[in-house]
């Protein structure tokens, strides 16, 4: 066998060329990458312990007497009703919190205009208004699904 001697070459330094990810790789990555995001992101979320039509409603609030904005010599009167979940922790979290809520409630409704008022679609921009208000200002622990107008009415 002949021994070859070593060449000693000097290191040339090239520009570092960037080469194309095999598909394979590539695949590996956007995998891994997704699944880091729904992990982190909350893409995977446990299903309710509770199914919605079972949420309770809460109807306990009273009736709302209040002035609309600009007009002193008018009476707004509105009840509601809220569906509230999950079932038991969101009724007691209402129930405790019912002189909030209706803070809250008079406090929103007090800032509607006659002309807001007497708009055909009055009813749904209330019950609109009035969850958000209730799930943003008032609950921490569960959530309004839906409100029920059960009487509106503008004196």
């Amino acid at each position: 066998m002949t021994h070859r001697p070593m060449i000693h070459r000097p290191m040339i330094h090239r520009p570092m060329i960037h080469r194309p990810m095999r598909p394979r790789i590539l695949t590996s990555w956007l995998v891994a990458g997704t699944l880091l995001a729904m992990a982190t992101l909350g893409g995977c979320a446990p299903t309710p312990a509770f199914i919605e039509d079972d949420c309770p409603v809460y109807d306990d609030l009273g009736v709302l007497r209040v002035n609309p904005a600009g007009a002193l010599d008018r009476h707004l009167r509105l009840q509601a009703a809220f569906k509230v979940c999950p079932p038991d922790e969101g009724l007691a979290e209402l129930s405790r919190k019912r002189i909030e809520l209706k803070h809250h409630a008079i406090s929103m409704l007090s800032t509607q205009t006659l002309k807001q008022l007497e708009h055909p679609l009055r009813a749904e921009h209330l019950r609109e208004k009035l969850l958000m208000m209730v799930n943003e200002q008032v609950l921490k622990k569960s959530e309004v699904t839906d409100v029920f107008i059960t009487e509106l009415e503008l004196e």
